[in-house]
This record gives C-alpha cells, sequence and structure tokens, in this order.
C-alpha cells in the first residue's frame, strides 16, 4: 500500500513539470497580452558605446568579427571597439593588434582567469555611455546597435537583449533542436519584456547602461547575474526581436551538453547571490518569471527523477494500475527514443524528429542536473572555452546519458517483470548471488589465496648483490611543485651511480617542470621533454625508446623512494622466470577524511599482492614503484588508459612472473579528497575494462590460476559498482512482490539499508567521515560509484587519454 504522502508527492511533480512545459508559457502568454507595459523609443538616439568582445583562442573567428563590428550601421564616431583576450595562446592578440583603427583596442589578461574578470578590468577603463556585450563568433545585423540603444532613450530602462539566429542548422540533429528550442525561448523573452523584464541575457549580444555595471565575483556568468542585479536596483530589461546576430550551433549534441552545464552552473552560483529577486512581495512579476523560466527549469530533473521513482513503486492493479501503467509506458517510449537518438548521432544517422526530441530532452535535463550538483558540491565553473574550440563534455554527455537511459530502461524492464507470476524465486536467487560476488570479492578472495599459498607456492632465486645496469624513469606533467623533492630522492638512492640512469620524462608540462629538471642535469638527471601533453602512455613510449639498461624501473614524479628500495626490486632478477618486480607504496593520508577506510582497503591489497606472487604473478603493479626487464617492453598503444596494468600484465603475458617485492618501500602523499579520488578510481577501472576489451591483459591460454586470479581480483573487484546496484534495485522490486520474502532476504535487505544510509550520511555530513562505523561503508559507497562510472566510460571507450598531476 502505497502511502498517501507518497502519491501527493507523485502529483506535486507531475503538476509542477506540467507548469515548467506548459502551463507557464501559456500564463506568460496571457499575462502578456493583458499586463503589457510600455516605454518610450526614440529611434534618434544616439548615445556613446563600447562593443565589448569576449575572446580566448579565436584566431578562426576573430578577423570577421571586427570586420563586421566596424561595418555596423552606427556613426563612428560613437562606437569603439574593445577586444578582451583571457590570455590566448593562438594568433587572436596578434590579428587584433595588427588593426591600425585607434576605435578597435586590444585588452589582454596576461593570467587566464576567465570572462568574468576579463569584463570587469575591462569596465573600469571604459567611459561611453553604453555597453554591448559580444562573444567572438556572432556575427551582427547591420542594424543590431541601432535598434537596441533607441530603448535607452527611457530613463527606466537598464539593459537591452538581442537574440542569435543558429546557421547551418540542418548540419546537425543538435543544430536542429537547439534551434527550435531557442526560437521557443525566444517568444518567452519576448513576453517577460512585455510584462516586465526579460530574465537574464545573451551574451553574444545585451547591452547595459555603463553606470548600471557592478563588478562580479569570478564565478559569476555575467549576462545573467547583471542583468539581475539591475533589475533590483529599479530598472527595466527590455527584449527587442529585431536586433540579432548569427553564429553557428553546436555540431553535436554532446558539445552542446557541455555548454548547457557550464551555463546551468554558472547560472545556478549567481542566482545565489541574489536570491532576493525571487522575493514576489519585493519585486513582484519578475519574481514569478525568475523562478518559473530559471529555477524551476534548473531542478526539472530532479522533479522528473522523483517522479519516475515513484511511478516505479505505483502498484500494477487497484485504482492506480492505470496511472502507473501509462506513467511506465510514458517513460519507457521517451527512454526507447533517447536510446535510438543516441545511438543514432555516436553514429552519424540523421534522426527523427521525436527521436531526436528525445534524446535532446533526455542530454539537457541531464546536463542541467549536472550543473545544479556540481554547483551545489561547491565546485564553480570559472574559465572558459568555446563549443568549437573544445571537447567539453564529448565524453561526459554520452556517459552520463547512456548510464541515465540503461539505468531507467533497466528499472522500467524489472518493475513489469515483477508482475509475472512465479519469478520471486529468480529474484532471490539473483540477489544472493550478486551478495555472495560481492562478499567474495572484498573477503573471500584473500581466504581462498591463504588456503592455496602453502601448495602453490612457487620460490624462486634471489641474489642481494646482484647489480644491471638500470634506467629510473619518471613521468611528469606539471610536477613543478613537486619534482626538486623528487630528483633529490633519486639522487640519494642506495645503487652505484654508473649503473643507475636518471630520465625525466615531461608530457607537455607548462608550469617550469623541465627547468626544474634542467637544473639537475649537471647531476647526471636527464631530461626528454614532449610537447604537446598526449598522455602517460605516449610519454613511456617515448622514454623506453631511449632506455638501453637491462632493467627499468617506472615511477611517479609525486613517489618518494626508499634508500634501499632500486637494490630491492633488482636483485630477483638474477632468477631468469621474473619479468617484474612490484614494490610496496605507503600511502601518506593521515588528513584526509576518508584515510582510515583507504589505509584498510590499501593493506587488503597489499596482501593480495603477496600470497599471488607467491604462487606465481600478481595481476597487475602499482604504477608508482615497479620495474621490469627493458626488452619485455611491448609499447601499448597510445591510447591506453591504465598503463601500469597493461605493461606489468603484458610481461605476464609473455611467460614470465610478476611478483611483489615488499621490501621496496616508497611514500606516496595523497592530497586529494573524495571528489578528485573518485574521478581517479574511475579512470582506473575504465582503464582495465578497457584493457579487457582489447584482450591486452589476458593470461596464457593455459595458465588456470592466473586466470582465476584476474578474474576474482580485478574484473569482480571493477563491476563490484554494477554489481552493488544491480542488487540494491532487485532488492526493493522483490519487496514489492506478492510472495513475501524469506526473513534472511528481509535481514540482508535490512543490512544493505544500514549500509547505505550510514555511507550517504557521510557524503553529506564530512565530520561524519572520521567515524569508525561510517567512514568504511562511505569509502565503499563512494569507490562503488566510482567503478559504476568507470565502467561506463570503459566500456563507451569516453575516458580521457590524458593525464593530471595530484594537486597539492
Amino acid at each position: 500500500m502505497i502511502p498517501v504522502c507518497i502519491i501527493i508527492l507523485w502529483c506535486f511533480c507531475l503538476g509542477t513539470l506540467l507548469y515548467v512545459y506548459a502551463g507557464f508559457p501559456v500564463l506568460l502568454g496571457l499575462a502578456a497580452i493583458l499586463l503589457k507595459k510600455r516605454h518610450i523609443i526614440d529611434e534618434q538616439y544616439e548615445p556613446t558605446v563600447t562593443l565589448i568582445i569576449s575572446a580566448y583562442n579565436e584566431e578562426a573567428v576573430i578577423r570577421d568579427k571586427i570586420e563586421n563590428s566596424k561595418a555596423l550601421a552606427y556613426p563612428a564616431d560613437k562606437l569603439n571597439i574593445l577586444v578582451v583576450s583571457d590570455c590566448s595562446s593562438d594568433q587572436t592578440d596578434s590579428i587584433v593588434s595588427a588593426y591600425d583603427d585607434p576605435r578597435i583596442c586590444l585588452l589582454r589578461m596576461e593570467e587566464r582567469k576567465g570572462k568574468t574578470c576579463g569584463l570587469n578590468a575591462a569596465l573600469n577603463q571604459i567611459q561611453t555611455d553604453l555597453v554591448l556585450f559580444s562573444d567572438a563568433n556572432a556575427l551582427y545585423d547591420a542594424q543590431a546597435v541601432r535598434t537596441m540603444v533607441r530603448h535607452f532613450s527611457d530613463p527606466v530602462v537598464g539593459y537591452v537583449v538581442g537574440h542569435a539566429r543558429y546557421i547551418d542548422t540542418d548540419a546537425s540533429s543538435a543544430g536542429k533542436s537547439e534551434n527550435l528550442y531557442w526560437n521557443f525561448e525566444i517568444r518567452l523573452k519576448k513576453w517577460e519584456s512585455d510584462v516586465h523584464s526579460v530574465v537574464g541575457g545573451d551574451g553574444a549580444l545585451y547591452m547595459i547602461r555603463r553606470t548600471l555595471y557592478q563588478p562580479l565575483e569570478t564565478t559569476d556568468i555575467n549576462d545573467f547575474v547583471n542583468p539581475l542585479q539591475i533589475v533590483a536596483a529599479g530598472y527595466r530589461g527590455i527584449f527587442d526581436p529585431e536586433s540579432f546576430c548569427t553564429e553557428a550551433p553546436a555540431a553535436d549534441f554532446e558539445k552542446e551538453f557541455g555548454r548547457k552545464v557550464r551555463i546551468v552552473n554558472r547560472s545556478f552560483n549567481g542566482f545565489l547571490r541574489v536570491r532576493e529577486l525571487i522575493n514576489p512581495l519585493r519585486f513582484g512579476l519578475f519574481s514569478w518569471l525568475l523562478f518559473s523560466h530559471k529555477v524551476l527549469r534548473w531542478f526539472s530533473p530532479f522533479l522528473l527523477a522523483v517522479h519516475f521513482t515513484i511511478s516505479l513503486l505505483l502498484p500494477l492493479s487497484g485504482c492506480l494500475s492505470l496511472v502507473a501503467f501509462c506513467s511506465l509506458i510514458t517513460y519507457a517510449l521517451l527512454i526507447v527514443g533517447a536510446c535510438i537518438g543516441l545511438r543514432a548521432e555516436q553514429r552519424g544517422f540523421h534522426l527523427l524528429t521525436p527521436v531526436k526530441f528525445s534524446y535532446y530532452f533526455m542530454l539537457m535535463n541531464v546536463a542541467s542536473a549536472v550543473g545544479v550538483l556540481s554547483r551545489l558540491q561547491g565546485r564553480r565553473i570559472v574559465t572558459w572555452s568555446t563549443v568549437r574550440n573544445s571537447g567539453m563534455g564529448q565524453s561526459m554527455g554520452a556517459t552520463a546519458v547512456s548510464m541515465v537511459l540503461t539505468v531507467a530502461g533497466l528499472l522500467v524492464a524489472l518493475r513489469l517483470l515483477t508482475t509475472v507470476p512465479g519469478t520471486a524465486f529468480v529474484f532471490d536467487a539473483a540477489i544472493l548471488l550478486l551478495f555472495f560476488l560481492q562478499v567474495y570479492t572484498l573477503a573471500g578472495y584473500p581466504l581462498v589465496l591463504k588456503v592455496i599459498r602453502a601448495p602453490l607456492r612457487r620460490p624462486h632465486r634471489i641474489d642481494d648483490g646482484y647489480e644491471p645496469s638500470a634506467t629510473l624513469l619518471i613521468t611528469a606533467y606539471n610536477e613543478a611543485g613537486i619534482l626538486a623533492d623528487k630528483l633529490t630522492n633519486s639522487l640519494q638512492l642506495d645503487y652505484p651511480r654508473d649503473k643507475l640512469r636518471i630520465l625525466v620524462v615531461s608530457d607537455g608540462s607548462t608550469d617550469g617542470t623541465d627547468l626544474i629538471a634542467a637544473q639537475f642535469a649537471d647531476q647526471g638527471v636527464e631530461l626528454l621533454s614532449l610537447s604537446p601533453n598526449r598522455g602517460k602512455m605516449t610519454a613511456l613510449n617515448e622514454g623506453f625508446k631511449i632506455v638501453f639498461s637491462e632493467i627499468v624501473v617506472l615511477s611517479d614524479a609525486n613517489v618518494m623512494y626508499d634508500p634501499a628500495s632500486i637494490r630491492k626490486l633488482v636483485r630477483h632478477f638474477i632468477d631468469p622466470s621474473i619479468g617484474a618486480v612490484s614494490g610496496k607504496v605507503t600511502l601518506v593520508n593521515e588528513h584526509l577524511s576518508y584515510a582510515v577506510a583507504e589505509e584498510r582497503y590499501y593493506k587488503i591489497e597489499q596482501l593480495i599482492q603477496r600470497l599471488e606472487g607467491a604462487t606465481g604473478s600478481l595481476i597487475g603493479s602499482d604504477g608508482a614503484m615497479y620495474a621490469l626487464r627493458h626488452e619485455l617492453y611491448q609499447y601499448p598503444p597510445a591510447d591506453t588508459i591504465l598503463d601500469d596494468f597493461v605493461i606489468s600484465m603484458g610481461v605476464v603475458q609473455q611467460g614470465y612472473r610478476l611478483i611483489h617485492e615488499p621490501e621496496a618501500v616508497a611514500y606516496e602523499r595523497n592530497v586529494e579528497e573524495m571528489g578528485r579520488e573518485f574521478q581517479r578510481k574511475a579512470r582506473i577501472i575504465a582503464g582495465g575494462i578497457q584493457a579487457i576489451l582489447r584482450r591486452q591483459s589476458f593470461p596464457l591460454k593455459g595458465d588456470l590460476l592466473t586466470w582465476f586470479k584476474l578474474i576474482s581480483h580485478k574484473v569482480l573487484r571493477w563491476m563490484i559498482g554494477p554489481i552493488a546496484f544491480l542488487m540494491a534495485i532487485l532488492m526493493v522490486f522483490r519487496l514489492q512482490m506478492p510472495t513475501p520474502p524469506t526473513v534472511p532476504m528481509v535481514v540482508l535487505v535490512g543490512l544493505a539499508a544500514v549500509f547505505f544510509l550510514l555511507g550517504c550520511s557521510a557524503c553529506f555530513v564530512p565530520a561524519l567521515r572520521r567515524l569508525k562505523c561510517v567512514v568504511l561503508p562511505y569509502y565503499l559507497l563512494v569507490m562503488s560509484g566510482a567503478s559504476l562510472v568507470g565502467c561506463w566510460r570503459g566500456l563507451l571507450g569516453s575516458q580521457s587519454v590524458t593525464w593530471k598531476q595530484r594537486q597539492e
């Protein structure tokens, strides 16, 4: 029996969604007819204007933009052109500087701080009556400036907004969808302007009174926050449909996704700064416009999620059966349409209109949810890249939408499956199997290794006096903050200097890493500088091309070695069966909120490594510290993500052993809080999935023991997120089925619920992460989420190859 309060919540979400997408436009159209406010317009009004063009790496379009600006039908002596370059690294600045025209000026920001910071600097040196804001790719209609300034003859008008007309919209499905969406938005803006003020501006074309500009925070989106500030000061904002510019839409849905995430993140952040505007007692109709058009639109994805969840819980029998069934069918059609749209977009097929809108609707709602959640978690997007010169969102959009569609489709299918008689046993068996896999992966596998260690032990020769030639290969990307300490540590290693070569491979570093490495040249440190940044795998491949020693020790720049570590690693290579040796990396992380949980996790990992090595080969090495025979390096493809796993398992594929040396110790300071650690874990798992799909990590066919280790230690560990998620939703639907669950099943569900609630509570209350009873559920919950995301990225091939150093 569904509680009444849940039914009320379901109706509230449905009603709010209908209001956002249908009710508000209808009411706004009626208000524009009944409550239309007029203002003074003077066609002869000609105040002075400064056109500000914001640019970042716009060499492809900046010349056309300036020529277009010079041709505007407005008195030349009253129009200045100022290009604000956000520390562009291409030819943008030189193109602007080449113009011999006193009206055209360049303001270059010496440090890239974002568009808003550049505008703050620009407004400090402008003296004209009005300021017109523009993007570099927006080409203006010749009459655009004149049609906008006429409204400022009325002293109550504080800003005027034009609009963009998208060209070449037939070139892509994203362009068509964005153009249709934008036509609908233009109608809403016109009606808002008639009622009171248009909510927000358009970064490509909007004008304000210079005296009304208030310095903005770097996290503000200027074309949204500044208009709100002007309304708060008592002025109106007018939308002029005759003022327009042209620009190309996003080439594909994923690039549009990245742009939407940035806009929502920054707009929501700006709204929080001027949220008093939502008070209807002070700002009347404008509060209604702001709340309905923006706030509810931003939060509509969460309303959809709640409505969808309750729809799954509604009984498919009784008085609510028809409502529940219609809801599920509607969502099923939306999911199927969006899935077809996703596949068609990825393959470059033309999309039918219903399919196109299904995918676009889903993509934009997911983007809005990502933007809002990232801001609620404290992340603010400051710097910017245009859709043209950035890949932002290409992988993120596909991954996020495919995850949402897969999960939603699975939930609908399972909900319908619960109505089939006799499925209770199938659900119970599946839940128990998934639970067993989780327990086995985290605890059972180490126990199995302990049992088989004695009968399957494989000893090998060790010679502490063995001193082959070795190269310490250090890969680095923007490691200026730690590289000097790393090289000093490397020079103090207890190994003959004439037999140890130290090589730093800098993968397109831009922070002075190369200069620091060069300072150690007189002490024998060599530098291989690559450009541009192409990823760690490329750096390793290029480094191995100039290495000729017998043994190569691979290290990260932020890992400090114990003096005896190299000697402890290489002593095993006296035995010809040993192909690679992995050391013991100890994390220094006591300052982190999840330090206790991570320490316990890594102790289990190191135990597994010792046991695996004792019985043959361990599965994968620690990328921060491992050594291998030079001739066994196989030069993996440049787009390989999980380099240490692929390289070390490549040694095993050739019939050699990969063992663990616990006395070769290194120390790595983990400075990443859980948000960045989540991304790192997801990247590792995506790389593992990639390696499996490419068969880069498979043992020899007859090596059953290593196959057993690979599946138990890695494959199941990487799949723990999807396994846990599937088990959770199976539990929920099992409780809905007519046949009552068994007592063990109820206990299992209860324990899982407690574990989940403890983990979730720590996600929102950081202080709880220090409690021993909470930190482990929290850590495992987050890592399960990371594995879920990583699996999706690995299956889609959407994980970035380039890498970043840990942040201090």
